[in-house]
């Protein structure tokens, strides 16, 4: 998957305690922050343990022991979690070889410390899977232990693609299971610090740790932030990357209907903008693959309501009420492309499902390769573009960055001054100030960078979103019945070169589970609704209802000062962890908006915008970005251990 990847490869991590080498000096041409040696493909499914090494120079070298296993849930729902523990050892920390290897294997598999910093990856779709390639965002000298795991039906967890039993709160257990087992099971190291926290239960072990860092991407981050939600003191620090709440404005930007919105059509006025309008050509192709100009069955999703709607008010008891709710709500469903979809891809015919999946794959993927380059500029009724191109942008290496301790909007490079370094390169715009000043960046230039929605202030959209989530959680809701489609004329189907296989066999577990997350969103996401709305109850102020400290930026100029502002700076838990963001500004498929939403109801959250980067996490501005955020926290953590 990974190996166009390989030139992003860097020679070795960061050295935390020599400046000299971290810091070069600025004669030298700013690099962009790579990725750290690649690990070898496992392959083998039933593989259960196995070591490679990480080769960073003559003196400085690492061996990674990778346990595989996987754990059952509890839920009932025949789901098995696949997950793999990869626990980085120095060399020299372990035993000299022997001829056979087995004192070193034995010195492997006994080598712990209760120190080792532990980091957690959480991978998007919903449905798609971890890769041992994702450890590579994580420095040895800093991450002694990184754990992947096969969310519910994706990536080797069993039974793949499944739907039944999935929603987000059984994820969220999932991780907090998945936490207590490794423990519980001498998989990662416990700490009797911690046993004084944990929670008054039988089933957890003492001296079980938190999470010390979470990595979600895409969908990720909207586990992470659902799990930091509800277990707030068993993760100590997040980074997110491609943010994605899954609300509802987001859903439908993706793969809602390109219907004109306003006032008295019921729908929140505050979408203006759906990729169905950005990218025409492609949503024709979409909707043609969706089967509801075709099937009969389908079609008349155009003339029904889905029975999980977004933004529309809940009918009341009073029949009158009910029935004019009903037939208000008709024209309203803005889904019916995507509700075709789940039909076919969720039904039981494998032709379908294949068929529906390829067209599926082709929109989604048009989106990710495409991003908003001019051609896909659009205008909506006030004027605003959906593309980024600007010349005040500067480089392709730009960001746009919100610095939470200074509390103001500037300007970066991505570049760094050499490839350990963890800090980009300040930009100032006026090019006749010779001073090393930060370019300041008018909140008026970030909320442009929108691509479909304005902001949570807007309008009437914090009243429309209390009154959405307010009843969801008490409802008794279900998933949408899945209903038999046409059956096609044809029972093979060809790939890519032409050559036919048989659909009974492949399963697309990514757009089953996307497109059933889609079109259930209100049940799945239940009881985080309100939560993950960004709209905090009544009586509760706006930008209070999520509150963190986060380490401060390293100083280019003195590594002591970091060493000592980190300590003072990282006491305490808060309500949700210390958190990084980072965002493409060309992303089609997570845009700005959500990142930027997340920020005006979290102003403690640091936000780093790559202008001219996409959805991708291995889009070189994007994945130096995850790495510098990544080993800020881990210094930050490794010295708060240390005090």
């Amino acid at each position: 998957e990974l190996t166009s990847q390989s030139t992003l490869k860097i020679d070795s991590p960061v050295k935390l305690r020599n400046k000299d080498e971290i810091y070069q000096t600025k004669e030298r041409t700013p690099v962009l922050r790579g990725l750290y040696d690649i690990p070898p493909k496992l392959s083998d499914v039933n593989i259960t343990d196995v070591s490679y090494e990480n080769d960073d120079g003559d003196d400085k070298k690492y061996v990674t022991n990778v346990t595989v296993g996987d754990l059952p849930t509890c839920d009932g729902s025949g789901h098995v979690l696949h997950y793999e523990v990869h626990h980085r050892i120095p060399r020299k920390n372990l035993k000299n070889d022997n001829a056979n290897g087995n004192e070193v294997e034995s010195s492997l598999n006994n080598h712990t410390t209760n120190s080792g910093i532990i980091a957690l990856f959480l991978h998007g779709g919903p449905g798609s899977g971890c890769f041992p390639n994702h450890v590579r965002f994580f420095s040895p000298v800093l991450y002694e232990y990184v754990v992947l795991l096969d969310q519910r039906g994706c990536g080797r967890s069993t039974p793949l693609g499944q739907v039944d039993g999935q929603s987000l709160d059984l994820l969220v257990e999932d991780v907090e299971r998945l936490r207590i087992h490794l423990f519980d099971k001498g998989l990662l190291p416990g700490n009797v610090v911690y046993a004084a926290e944990e929670r008054a239960s039988s089933d957890t072990p003492k001296g079980v740790r938190p999470w010390d860092l979470i990595l979600g991407g895409s969908w990720g981050c909207t586990l992470a932030m659902a799990y930091a939600h509800r277990y707030p003191t068993n993760v100590r620090s997040m980074v997110l990357r491609g943010v994605c709440l899954f609300r509802p404005r987001e859903i439908d930007w993706l793969f809602g209907d390109p219907i004109e919105y306003s006032n008295t059509t019921g729908v929140s006025s505050s979408i203006w903008n759906m990729a169905s309008k950005v990218f025409p050509d492609g949503w024709v192709e979409f909707r043609k693959g969706s089967g509801v100009d075709e099937d009969s069955k389908l079609s008349r999703l155009q003339l029904s309501s889905p029975s999980l709607r977004s933004l529309i008010t809940q009918p009341s008891s009073n029949a009158a009420n009910r029935q004019t709710y009903e037939e208000n709500s008709k024209p309203n469903n803005r889904r019916t492309v995507l509700q075709g979809y789940y039909h076919q891809l969720l039904g039981s015919d494998p032709l379908v499902r294949a068929r529906a999946a390829q067209s599926w794959s082709r929109w989604e993927m048009g989106i990710y390769s495409s991003g908003f380059g001019d051609d896909n500029a659009q205008k909506n009724g006030n004027n605003r573009v959906t593309s980024n191109r600007n010349d005040s942008v500067g480089s392709q290496t730009r960001l746009v960055t919100w610095n939470p301790i200074t509390e103001v909007w500037s300007h970066e490079d991505a570049r760094v001054w050499s490839n350990q370094s963890l800090v980009s390169i300040d930009v100032n715009d006026d090019e006749s100030n010779e001073s090393n000043t930060i370019s300041i960046v008018n909140e008026s230039e970030v909320q442009r960078l929108r691509k479909f929605s304005d902001g949570l202030l807007s309008d009437n959209y914090l009243e429309d979103e209390r009154t959405r989530t307010s009843t969801l959680d008490s409802r008794n809701q279900q998933p949408i019945q899945i209903d038999t489609v046409y059956k096609p004329s044809s029972t093979v189907m060809t790939d890519g070169k032409n050559q036919t296989f048989d659909p009974s066999s492949f399963i697309p577990a990514q757009s089953m589970l996307t497109c059933y997350y889609s079109v259930n969103d209100e049940y799945v996401l239940r009881p985080f609704n309100s939560f993950l709305s960004l709209v905090p109850p009544r009586g509760i102020p706006f930008n209070s209802l999520y509150s963190s400290s986060l380490p401060p930026s390293p100083s280019a100029s003195s590594l002591s000062d970091y060493e000592l502002a980190t300590k003072i700076a990282v006491q305490n838990y808060y309500p949700l962890p210390p958190c990084i963001a980072i965002q493409g500004g060309n992303d089609a498929i997570c845009p700005p908006d959500t990142a930027i939403d997340l920020h005006q109801a979290w102003p403690q959250l640091e936000l780093r915008i790559a202008l001219s980067s996409g959805h991708s996490m291995y889009d070189p501005i994007i994945a130096g970005e995850i790495v510098k955020a990544v080993d800020r926290f881990g210094i930050a953590l490794r010295f708060q251990d240390e005090t």
